[in-house]
């Protein structure tokens, strides 16, 4: 990494910064890039609730062959999940242009 000069947003001193999203001010201890750091915090935070509300919830501990079976098993459930949803969605644009044609 790079070592850049960046004007700190809070107290306005020049301070040098290597470039990490959570850097944070020598002289004020305010973070260099708030909004990049808290989108950074709240991508992380979607991620993990994410995993957390999979069908089968993927453990820090588990083995490797666990973690890609309990992936596999809850993308088939997304796929299938979407997969019917388009086919409703099918059915019903289907019987609203039948009915249009008919009146």
């Amino acid at each position: 990494m790079s070592v850049d000069e960046i004007k700190c947003p809070h107290c306005g001193k020049w301070s040098n910064r290597m470039g990490t999203i959570d850097e944070r001010c020598p002289y004020c201890d305010h973070h260099f890039e708030p909004g990049r750091f808290r989108y950074a915090q709240e991508q992380k935070m979607i991620i993990q609730r994410n995993r957390q509300d999979g069908f089968m919830v993927i453990k820090k501990d588990d083995d490797p062959i666990v973690k890609i079976l309990k992936e596999l098993v809850n993308w088939v459930r997304w796929t299938t999940f979407y997969g019917i949803s388009a086919i409703y969605i099918i059915i019903a644009v289907i019987v609203i242009l039948y009915g249009l044609v008919m009146i």
